[in-house]
């Protein structure tokens, strides 16, 4: 699987603009093969600024999202609604992931973490 991270800062008096496309961007993008999730989120100490989590099923749908026409629309309108240069990283998650084994020890389990 995997995980992209976009985070966009919108110029105020642009926002309302951001947001239709980005609902259009999900509407689109979830209906295509290998599309897990996608969702874009408003900031709470920054209104302008929205962060979109994505998740797909391998790189190769992750690859053909990005040459969808609606990916084309979305990158030809998007500079002028920002304020700064998107900011984004990519995520892979390990494939056939066993689930840990349960403890056996009277200490609490440790979360897990992931290293990226």
């Amino acid at each position: 699987m995997i995980m992209v991270q976009s985070t966009f800062h919108l110029r105020p008096e642009s926002k309302d603009d951001a947001i239709r496309l980005m609902k259009h961007m999900v509407r689109k993008s979830r209906e295509e093969e290998g599309c897990l999730s996608y969702e874009y989120y408003e900031g709470i100490t920054d209104p302008n600024q929205v962060i979109l989590l994505q998740e797909w099923e391998n790189a190769d749908y992750l690859e053909e999202h990005y040459q969808t026409e609606h990916m084309e629309h979305f990158l030809g309108r998007l500079g002028e609604l920002l304020e700064s240069p998107v900011s984004t990283r990519s995520y892979m998650a390990p494939q056939d992931q066993e689930s840990p084994k349960p403890s056996l020890s009277d200490e609490p389990p440790k979360p897990e973490q992931t290293i990226h």
